[in-house]
């Protein structure tokens, strides 16, 4: 019928959550891949935070600059994209409001050491545990 839209094939379901693939190992990834991957993520972290009202305290605005976070948010967007894929059972909608819960935990517990907030950043406190040397020098 010439009333009826065009169908170019383009799946909703991947316009919205993108190709299903496994889950990041951020550790992996080049920088070029991180960089890549962190721009796919902002857009849905932007768009998590107005859907859900999730505070400053939960996820600052600097999360990007976090690895943990990031990792955190990756993992949190994969269990949304599988909860919502066509093969999803009818109740992993909930399944992934539990995961939202859960994430937000985490996710508070790791922005509370560093205390970012909407006014600022403050960088990650990494402890550097001594060399084995200075170890063994330790133990003499």
């Amino acid at each position: 019928m010439a009333d009826e839209p065009l169908d170019f094939g383009e799946d909703p379901f991947e316009r919205a959550f993108g190709q299903l693939r496994g889950p990041v190992h951020w550790p992996s990834l080049t920088g070029e891949e991180a960089r890549s991957r962190l721009g796919e993520l902002q857009e849905w972290v932007h768009a998590l935070v107005r859907r859900f009202a999730i505070e400053p305290r939960v996820i600052p605005p600097c999360w990007d600059r976090h690895s943990a976070l990031v990792e955190i948010l990756s993992a949190l967007r994969d269990h949304e994209r599988a909860d919502y894929a066509d093969t999803a059972s009818p109740t992993a909608a909930l399944d992934f409001i539990r995961a939202l819960h859960d994430a937000q935990l985490i996710l508070a517990d790791h922005a509370s050491k560093t205390q970012c907030s909407v006014s600022g950043h403050r960088d990650d406190l990494v402890v550097r545990w001594p060399t084995s040397e200075v170890r063994a020098a330790q133990r003499d």
